[in-house]
C-alpha cells in the first residue's frame, strides 16, 4: 500500500543537501510512495526538478506556519512526519501542524510530547540524522551513500562549456574555514600548474565574513572573482564548471550533488562526518596529525591547520605560523615536522 511521507528539513545549505540524500534513499527504495518534501525556498528550487518529490518551499516561520495550515486544511493526513534536520521552536511549531499517524524526529529534544526520535550512534556522519529518521519507519531503507539532485546533475552533464573553467570556493561561515589570501595563491598557481590552459574562477559570497577583505587580493592572470548573493545565481554560474576546489563550506556539496569532481580541503572539520563514503570524484586533504578530531576552537581566525594543508597539497611552505593560532590549538602540542604530513584521499 502506498504511503504518504512529509519529509522536512529547516537547516543550512549543507545539512539540507547531506539530508536529501537521505530523502533520495527512501524514494528510490520505495517508488510508489507519495513523498512531498517541505524546505526553505532557495533550497527547495534546487530539488523542483526531481519529479517524484513534490517540494514545498517557504521564505520565513509564518509562510512555513501557512504552508502547513494549507496541508492540514486541504489534505488528508499523512502516515509519516520524518524531521530530518532543524532545531528550535519552529520543529514544534510543524509537529503540531501536521496531522500524521508517526512524527518522528532526528532529535526529540526540541518537542517531546511529540516526536519519536531515530537512533543516533554516538559519533556520526552529517547524513546519520536524517537516515536514522527514515529507518525508524522503513527500517530496510539502503543507507544514503553520496549526495546528487538528479535533475540539476542532468543539466550540469548536459551544459556547454566551451572553455575548461575550474570554480574555487575559498570562504564558510566561520573564519577558521576561510582560506586566506596566500593560501589562495599558492592554490591558484598549483591549479595552472596542473590546468594551464583553464579560467580559475573564485567564487565568493561578498556578504561572507572576511570575503570583502579577500577579494581586494590582485589575482594572477587568467583568474578572476565572481561573487554571488543568491543561490540561484550560484547555480547557473556552477553549471559553466569543469571542477570544484575549495574549503568545507555547503557549496562543496552543492557542487557534488550536481555531478562535479571536487577537491576539498579541511582544517578544524572532519572529513569522515562531511564527505559521503561513496561520493564519486573526491579528493580530500587534511593534515595527517590531526587524524580524525574535531577542533574546537571556535575563535580562531588563522587556521594554520587549513592554510598547511593546502600548502602541503600543493609542496610550498606554508603561509600562517602556529603561533598565530590560538593557545589552545592542539597544533601547538606537536612538532613543527608534523606540520609537512598530509592526509590525502584521491578516488580509487
Amino acid at each position: 500500500m502506498s504511503r504518504r511521507i512529509l519529509f522536512a528539513i529547516r537547516s543550512k545549505l549543507g545539512d539540507t543537501l547531506v539530508s536529501y540524500a537521505a530523502v533520495r534513499a527512501y524514494v528510490d527504495a520505495h517508488p510508489g510512495d507519495a513523498v512531498t518534501l517541505l524546505t526553505r525556498a532557495d533550497y527547495a528550487r534546487l530539488f523542483e526538478g526531481d519529479r517524484d518529490v513534490r517540494v514545498i518551499g517557504f521564505d520565513s516561520r509564518v509562510e512555513m506556519f501557512f504552508r502547513l495550515l494549507w496541508l492540514r486544511l486541504r489534505e488528508p493526513g499523512f502516515d509519516v512526519l520524518g524531521v530530518l534536520w532543524g532545531s528550535g521552536r519552529p520543529i514544534a511549531t510543524i509537529g503540531r501542524q501536521v496531522r500524521a499517524a508517526r512524527k518522528i524526529a532526528w532529535n526529540r529534544k526540541f518537542a517531546p510530547d511529540i516526536f519519536e526520535q531515530g537512533e543516533l550512534p554516538r559519533e556520526y556522519p552529517q547524513v546519520a540524522p536524517a537516515m536514522s529518521v527514515v529507518r525508524a519507519f522503513a527500517p530496510e531503507t539502503p543507507q544514503a551513500v553520496r549526495t546528487l539532485i538528479p535533475s540539476l546533475a542532468a543539466r550540469h552533464a548536459a551544459a556547454s562549456r566551451p572553455q575548461e573553467v575550474i570554480g574555487i570556493a575559498p570562504t564558510a561561515d566561520e573564519l577558521r574555514r576561510n582560506f586566506d589570501a596566500p593560501t589562495l595563491l599558492i592554490l591558484l598557481a598549483e591549479l595552472r600548474r596542473r590546468h594551464p590552459q583553464a579560467l580559475l574562477r573564485i567564487h565568493v559570497n561578498p556578504g561572507i565574513e572576511g570575503a570583502p577583505a579577500l577579494m581586494q587580493t590582485p589575482l594572477p592572470p587568467g583568474c578572476e572573482w565572481r561573487g554571488f548573493r543568491d543561490l540561484r545565481d550560484l547555480v547557473e554560474q556552477y553549471m559553466g564548471l569543469a571542477a570544484w576546489v575549495g574549503t568545507d563550506t555547503g557549496l562543496y556539496h552543492l557542487a557534488v550533488a550536481m555531478g562535479m569532481p571536487a577537491t576539498l580541503f579541511f582544517g578544524p572539520s572532519q572529513p569522515h562526518k562531511v564527505v559521503m563514503p561513496a561520493q564519486p570524484g573526491v579528493t580530500w586533504a587534511r593534515l595527517a596529525v590531526l587524524g580524525e578530531t574535531h577542533c574546537e576552537q571556535k575563535d580562531c581566525v588563522r587556521p594554520c591547520c587549513l592554510h598547511q594543508a593546502v600548502a602541503d597539497y600543493c609542496h610550498v611552505p606554508g603561509p600562517t605560523s602556529i603561533d598565530e593560532t590560538p593557545a589552545a590549538c592542539p597544533l601547538r602540542a606537536h612538532p613543527a615536522s608534523a606540520l609537512q604530513e598530509l592526509r590525502l584521499h584521491e578516488p580509487a
